[in-house]
């Protein structure tokens, strides 16, 4: 199942006693959903590129049929080198971007879950021994 950052920024929580800091999951949210919008994003653009690319292959195509064999092999190994130069830039610079993604979001849940278990602990201690 795929969610959009729409739909993230649409999601509502209900405030219950002792429950999570609002400002906090206001916070991990908003990292959620710019997470996912970088991602749709990327996705949109490589879409773009393999539309792209798939009408310079359909073009190679005409081309070897009219120039005939020997031209036409020429072309499209040009245009293949360069296309699979840029798809090769893409796939890293996509690699990039989501690793510091994934640690941008890491980051933000390790740090909201510390600061659960403090505020857990700290509510047990107020409790008293065995009172939850």
């Amino acid at each position: 199942m795929r969610i959009t950052s729409n739909e993230v920024q649409a999601v509502k929580f209900s405030v219950t006693f002792r429950g999570y800091a609002i400002d906090e999951v206001d916070t991990f949210l908003e990292i959620v959903v710019k997470t996912i919008a970088e991602y749709e994003g990327i996705h949109d653009r490589l879409q773009s590129e393999v539309k792209r690319l798939r009408e310079a292959l359909d073009e190679c195509r005409e081309t070897r049929i009219a120039a005939g064999p020997a031209q036409a092999q020429t072309v499209v190994t040009v245009q293949a080198d360069e296309a699979v130069a840029r798809v090769r830039d893409m796939i890293d610079e996509a690699a990039r971007t989501s690793e510091q993604m994934v640690e941008n979001v890491l980051e933000a849940g390790e740090h909201l879950l510390d600061q659960f278990r403090a505020a857990m602990t700290s509510g047990e201690s107020q409790d008293g021994p065995g009172r939850r």
